[in-house]
């Protein structure tokens, strides 16, 4: 498996540069407003179709189902391209051997190719906000780079994960998130993605954003309380009004390890996994769709054909 990522020359300053270049990038796009062929406030973005499109759900320090991802779409010819879209969901660290490697890898394709990668934010990127027990990378910080420059190198990480994306939209087709789908649905929930705070309804809408899973709900409110420490259970009326709300047709999301993908809501909600390595009971994989085909899609069903289960 050839490829530039390989060779890369990975010293610790090699890393604080490429991170702090992809700290300055990701805010000048939100300063912009701007992503090629899209738009961009605060967490929210929203593209047309791309010409291609590839989605990458949780990593967790997997770097052998990354570099092979990225061999089978050809990274380098794929995001030449700023036509084409390459989305991470985010989890990329915790877990696994190699958080800081993936790190590493994430920051450097968001550097050379910015128009084509979209970083989006998981719950292990906001630790911060959210404690929770399994957040090791601290602890991988301070072993990579010893106590003193991980502590410094952590902090950083925690300035660029309030940088990532909450919610990308591809213009009538996905609404793509990390976890799910905020059970409050009013006309006021844009305003509350949108205007990024530290109220608490903003702080509750961030927290169902990167925490909550989609259910068979069966009760009025169509929401229960998560069995994980945080978020919540969303039923299918839920779902149902996100995608009228945003004129979209399916959900994308990952958050839950699975068999690679699963479906659920009625075909309104395609759920993608793609590591391996800490989840051994479980497939690993990625959504690569051409604009083309995303353009006929009616629901998550239709994007079945275009998920490519990991071969580990």
């Amino acid at each position: 498996m050839k490829s530039d990522l390989h060779i890369l020359a990975r010293t610790d300053d090699d890393f604080v540069n490429n991170m702090d270049r992809c700290i300055k990038i990701l805010q000048m796009e939100r300063k912009s407003g701007r992503i090629l062929g899209g738009k961009i406030r605060n967490g929210f973005i929203e593209f047309g179709i791309p010409e291609n499109l590839v989605i990458v759900g949780d990593l967790h320090g997997d770097v052998k189902s990354l570099l092979l991802i990225l061999h089978e779409i050809k990274y380098e010819e794929f995001l030449a391209n700023e036509n084409n879209k390459l989305i991470f969901l985010g989890d990329y660290v915790d877990r696994g051997a190699n958080s800081i490697e993936i790190l590493y890898y994430i920051f450097y394709l968001k550097c050379k190719y910015p128009g084509s990668v979209v970083l989006m934010r998981g719950n292990h990127e906001a630790p911060i906000e959210f404690p929770f027990p399994s957040h090791d990378l601290p602890l991988k910080s301070i072993e990579h780079f010893g106590k003193e420059k991980g502590e410094i190198i952590y902090k950083k990480f925690l300035s660029l994960f309030q940088l990532l994306t909450l919610m990308t939209i591809v213009r009538n087709k996905l609404l793509i998130v990390h976890g799910g789908l905020p059970t409050i649905t009013n006309k006021d929930i844009h305003k509350l993605i949108l205007d990024e705070g530290q109220n608490s309804k903003q702080k509750s809408v961030l927290e169902e954003l990167l925490w909550n899973d989609p259910r068979p709900i069966q009760n009025a409110k169509n929401w229960e309380v998560s069995r994980r420490v945080y978020g919540k259970h969303f039923g299918v009326e839920i779902t149902r009004r996100w995608l009228e709300m945003t004129g979209t047709k399916a959900v994308v999301r990952s958050h839950e390890p699975c068999q690679g993908f699963k479906i659920n809501h009625e075909n309104m909600i395609l759920t993608l996994f793609s590591c391996k390595e800490s989840y051994q009971k479980f497939e690993a994989s990625y959504l690569h769709v051409s604009g083309q085909h995303l353009f006929s899609i009616g629901n998550a069903s239709d994007l079945i054909p275009y998920v490519k289960v990991l071969d580990i």
